[in-house]
């Protein structure tokens, strides 16, 4: 139970992010609202413990850079209507790294199981939204239903899975514990169901890296089980995407359960039998299936482009599909007018024509790119400071590789997708980020205080 424990303001601050996750993402202005309510009231209620006043001072210190950037992007801007979303989000970052970076290394795997429930939340509703064809869980794109999660936004879900992914296979290879590997295979499930394209260039990415860091055994003991399993779960998830064809629920539920019970099983014998070259068929096998089911009724180098929506102008207006390079290109062009300090938050207009028609595109896709049309290199420069803060605040915690590698996915996936602007997401991964880091213990405090103790016993002893 001691080990269970964590403090108000980090079991406050998990709840809001339940709540954010579950209501689209506190995209929208209410769930906005009452998401920061309670964030703000947990980074108040961490001022009151030790451990929580050190931990929002090197929170405080690591985002002021970016703050200050926006402070000078907002006074130089002719549209400040941003602004105020811009500096909350900012400070609720701030708050989520606080709130994990404040927890007592001893309590810290209650902290990461909470983290995997709130993204299991966002897996569950995004399958259950292409297995009965139902809004807002699930949306159609392109004749194809694509899981879009509690968060209603593909490629949101596929960030907040596809990174936990990463992560819970770290856990079930280091630790052992076949329920993270059960998770993971939840977690790619859930992914595969959201036919995130950016998203799958970084979990491709990030399953390299996750080999390379591991190493080829101990990566092979784990993959041969969640990949089986991940094969027999998304298939049928996938199998009913086509818009075409009827909702099966009870065929998803049904492959779904399978597959979660096949990663147990596999799990526990892992040692018995398996061998790279079976890790690798196991791999190709189950990717090939994933691919063929995702292309449906598209050829496979058709569903893997830039293709964005976008608006065509004029009398004839109407939802096309674009071109991200279309949109990377007039953002650049934007970033162009002024480079130094940026157009000012949330102030991104992308126009192009072609074909004699004017179309215009909401989003960059690329967050770098949209942080560079309205902050300016000055803004570049701060986020790149911010996070050698962040990285550098305190202690390493013994969770760092894991969460550094979930944090390093979305971050990956940010390049080509719209992510930052959906506030439970950057939250969440600030509180990940935040379990990498730990508040050094002052001297006769905690378990530093008790090695002191017992040093300077052994040396009254030898005297």
């Amino acid at each position: 139970m001691e080990r269970m424990r964590l403090s108000p303001g980090v079991m406050l601050l998990l709840a809001a992010l339940g709540y954010a996750v579950y209501q689209q993402g506190a995209y929208h202005e209410g769930p906005h609202r009452f998401f920061a309510m309670l964030a703000c009231g947990a980074g108040l209620l961490l001022i009151f413990g030790d451990h929580g006043r050190r931990a929002v001072v090197f929170a405080a210190a690591a985002i002021a850079p970016l703050l200050l950037s926006s402070v000078v992007s907002v006074l130089l801007s002719s549209d400040r209507s941003d602004a105020r979303s811009t500096f909350l989000t900012l400070a609720l970052v701030g708050i989520g790294f606080a709130a994990a970076m404040s927890i007592p290394a001893a309590h810290r795997t209650v902290a990461v199981d909470a983290s995997i429930v709130i993204a299991a939340i966002v897996a569950v509703t995004a399958i259950w939204g292409v297995a009965t064809h139902s809004v807002p869980f699930g949306r159609i794109t392109e004749g194809v239903w694509r899981g879009s999660s509690s968060i209603t936004y593909s490629n949101a879900a596929a960030a907040m899975v596809g990174s936990v992914a990463v992560l819970t296979f770290h856990l079930a290879a280091t630790k052992g514990n076949r329920l993270h590997a059960v998770a993971c295979t939840l977690m790619l499930a859930g992914f595969a169901s959201t036919q995130s394209r950016g998203g799958a260039l970084a979990l491709l990415l990030f399953i390299v890296v996750t080999f390379v860091v591991l190493g080829p055994k101990m990566f092979a003991r784990t993959a041969v089980s969640v990949a089986a399993g991940t094969a027999i779960a998304s298939a049928p998830i996938l199998f009913s995407a086509a818009d075409s064809g009827p909702a099966r629920p009870g065929l998803v539920v049904a492959g779904l359960v399978l597959g979660l019970i096949v990663t147990w099983s596999l799990f526990e014998v892992r040692d018995r039998f398996l061998h790279p070259v079976t890790t690798l068929a196991a791999l190709g096998v189950g990717g090939a299936l994933i691919a063929w089911q995702t292309g449906l009724s598209d050829p496979i180098t058709e569903r893997f482009t830039l293709r964005s929506g976008t608006t065509a102008g004029g009398e004839e207006a109407a939802v096309l599909f674009g071109d991200r390079a279309k949109e990377w290109s007039a953002a650049w062009e934007q970033f162009a007018d002024s480079p130094i300090v940026g157009q000012g938050p949330g102030v991104v207009e992308l126009r192009w024509s072609e074909a004699g028609r004017l179309f215009e595109a909401l989003f960059v896709h690329n967050e770098y790119l949209e942080l560079a049309v309205t902050h300016g290199v000055l803004g570049i420069v701060a986020l790149m400071v911010t996070a050698y803060l962040f990285l550098r605040s305190g202690n390493r915690s013994e969770l760092s590789t894991p969460v550094l590698l979930a944090v390093g996915m979305f971050m990956a996936h940010s390049t080509v997708d719209f992510l930052w602007h959906i506030p439970a997401l950057p939250v969440f991964f600030a509180f990940l980020l935040g379990l990498s880091r730990q508040v050094p213990a002052e001297v006769g405090e905690g378990e530093a205080g008790e090695g002191v103790g017992e040093k300077h016993v052994a040396q009254e002893v030898s005297r």
